[in-house]
Formats: C-alpha cells, structure tokens, sequence
C-alpha cells in the first residue's frame, strides 16, 4: 500500500502506522509532496545503511538519471541557482571536498565561546514576551533564537542581524510556492549582503565562520564564492529548522509529560537526555533529503530500479522495537539512546552540537525566568505542520508564569 506521512492523524500519533509500515516491508512505498511517490525506510538498520551504502544511493540525481537538481527546479530565477551548489546534494570526492573545509573552519569555532551571548539573546528575547496573556513560543522564542545563533557562528555584525533575520524569515518556516515568490527581493539583498561580505572579508577578516571559510583551505583548493553563498545558504535553513522544532518540541514534552517536567526540576543533569529523547521520540526531522538508486538491485527483498527514489525515514528508525527497548515510550531519562534524528553517516548533521547546545540554553532559560508556564489551552491537541519531512508544531500558546 502507498503511505502518507504528512496527514494529521500520523503528525498527532505515528505509532500506528510506523507499525503497519515496519510490519509491511523494510522499504514502503509512500507519497510526498512534490516529490511523487518514493521508497521509505522503516526500521533502522535499513535506514543506516541506506545512508552509508554512499555508492548505491547518491544525493545527486543528474549522474544517474541525466537530470540534475536544477532540472527540477527550472522556474528558479537564475540568482539562486548557486544556491542548488551545497554539500547536501553532493556525493563522493565533491563531497568530501565541500565537507572537509567546512568541518574544518567548523572545528576551530568553539560552540561553547558562544554560550554566553547565546544565553544573553534567549534572556533578551523572553523579557520582551508578553506576561499578561497567551504567547506563541515558537515564533516569539523558538524561531529567532537560532537565526541569531547562525549569526554570531558566521560572525555576522550585531548592527547587521536583524535585517538579515528579516530576509530570510520568508523561508526559514514553511515553504511554498506564493512564499517563496514574495521572498524573491529579500533573498537578492541577503545574497547580495554574503558577496559584499565576503569579498570585504578577505580584506580585512573579523571572527567568525564566515572569515574562516574564506580562508579555508583543504589540498590548496578554497570554496569559491557561490560555493560560499550555497555554504552559508545551508548553514541557516538545513542548520535552523531542525533547532526551531526540537527547541518546540522539548518545551510541548516538559508541559504535557509531568516526568519529563519533573526530571528538569529535580535534576538539572537530566535536561541533555530529555533533548536526544526528544530527538528520537519526536524526531524533529523525519525524513532525510532523496537518494537515488544508482543501479538496479535487490535491496532488503525489494527490487530498487536505477534512479528510483528512496528517503530514510528517521522516526521508523528511531521508533525501532529492535534497536530500542519499549521504543514507542517517552522515556526523559533514556540510556543509552542510539537515535539517528541527526541523521547518520557521511551525511550526518553538521550543526549538531550547536542544536544541541541551543536547545539546552533555550530550555534553561525559559524554565527558569517561568518555572510555572503552563499551555494556554490545558485540553488542547497541538497543530503539527505539513511541511514535508518535519515533525513539528505550527504553533504553541502558553501563559508565562
């Protein structure tokens, strides 16, 4: 049977239907927007090696169907195009290249330098939130939080962040067509803003990522300047969403899940398993980008044709009984927890630590200016967005206390 991953009913529960799903086949067929129908994956020893079999299932279709991801993409005004050059649709030696030099300016960025100012902004933002009535955490807090921590770690200028959040808010939620049209001259200002950018930057280097991918270099080769752009493209939409809903998601545990509640309380150590349980349980993002098949095969019993279409299914994974014991119960205190909500393999999360860390001060923070915040609706289902691939709220109104 072909299954939907984006209706309500799976969004509120998966558990039903990851059952049905696993119970099925390793590989199911199921439908995604834009996408058509494709392979998923339903249990996590399917889905790690998918993500590290690098030569059966590629990120970039064109050498395997003759269509590159610009094909798909052909209404995409020609000042973006550069912005389809990034290290998550490459493969191989292109990857390893694109990869190499942004772990290494990545590394010499110590997440831990920006803890400070990180939990500055978060106590900045919760002050000017309203106490007197209902608020929505997520677009007050949750949001603009890790857009202005994708800032400092590129070393943007202070004077400069909030126009830069303001162009790239259009796309940094859901996404579709109107949206992205109506974003068209914010993104050619914020695309001309990293160009004039870098350029000054190799002129005269300030702290940050940004000067160090300038300056980085891997066997005398450099990143050139649409590489750059796509780079830094990357770093703010592939490294901010997945943040706004983990950050959403531990706040819904902590007011819905009294032990979730009680183990932050009672043991502050306990809040970083309360994120990788959030992280597996509720898998902020389910599903990884497309791979291709690069040839035909006979894969976990399902016969795979060559350019077939298949994506890991990371809350099948994480909701593994195999891999993990009572898989479908939110445990807060979970150990060990081998989850691959970050993803796995060559492809693994680049920002993973600094979602983590972002997480942990958002939560800190929050919790302790309002320990008693409460939902604004008790009774109230939560709305889940149907943004492909995201398991995440729309919205989430609570009274400050």
């Amino acid at each position: 049977m072909r299954y939907s991953l984006n209706s309500s009913s799976f969004l509120a529960d998966p558990t039903s239907q990851l059952t049905h799903m696993r119970d099925d086949a390793p590989l199911v067929r199921a439908k995604i927007p834009l996408l058509g129908e494709v392979w998923v994956t339903t249990n996590d020893q399917t889905a790690r090696n998918v993500l590290k079999k690098t030569d059966l299932f590629v990120r970039n279709p064109k050498p395997i169907t003759g269509r590159g991801l610009d094909a798909s993409v052909w209404w995409l005004p020609k000042f973006m195009k550069p912005l389809l050059r990034n290290m998550l649709g490459a493969d191989g030696a292109d990857h390893k290249r694109l990869r190499g030099l942004v772990d290494q300016a990545f590394a010499r960025h110590q997440i831990a330098d920006m803890e400070p100012e990180l939990t500055d902004i978060a106590d900045g933002l919760l002050a000017g939130l309203d106490t007197q009535g209902p608020v929505d955490i997520l677009s007050s807090y949750a949001r603009p939080l890790p857009l202005m921590a994708i800032c400092i770690l590129l070393g943007i200028d202070p004077a400069d962040r909030a126009r830069i959040a303001h162009w790239i808010a259009p796309i940094s939620g859901p996404v579709n067509g109107m949206t992205l049209l109506l974003a068209l001259p914010s993104l050619r200002r914020l695309m001309q803003y990293f160009r004039d950018a870098f350029a000054a930057q190799r002129i005269s280097p300030r702290p940050g990522l940004i000067s160090e991918l300038v300056a980085a270099e891997a066997a005398g080769d450099r990143l050139d300047d649409d590489e750059l752009l796509a780079m830094v493209f990357t770093l703010f939409v592939a490294g901010h969403e997945t943040t706004v809903h983990l950050i959403t998601m531990t706040i819904l545990s902590i007011l819905t899940r009294p032990d979730a509640r009680a183990a932050v309380r009672d043991t502050p150590d306990a809040l970083p398993l309360l994120i990788e349980e959030v992280m597996r349980h509720d898998s902020p993002v389910m599903l990884t980008k497309p791979h291709f098949v690069a040839r035909n095969v006979a894969f976990e019993g399902v016969q795979l044709r060559k350019g077939n279409t298949v994506m890991p299914l990371l809350i099948a994974a994480n909701r593994d009984p195999d891999r993990f014991d009572d898989a479908d119960t939110f445990q807060p205190r979970r150990q060990p927890n081998a989850h691959i909500g970050f993803g796995h393999g060559p492809h693994v999360c680049l920002g993973m630590q600094l979602a983590r860390a972002e997480a942990r001060i958002a939560i800190t923070q929050l919790f302790t200016r309002f320990p008693e915040t409460v939902l604004a609706v008790p009774d109230s289902s939560p709305s889940y967005t149907t943004r492909t691939g995201i398991h995440g709220l729309t919205d989430l109104r609570v009274l400050l206390r």
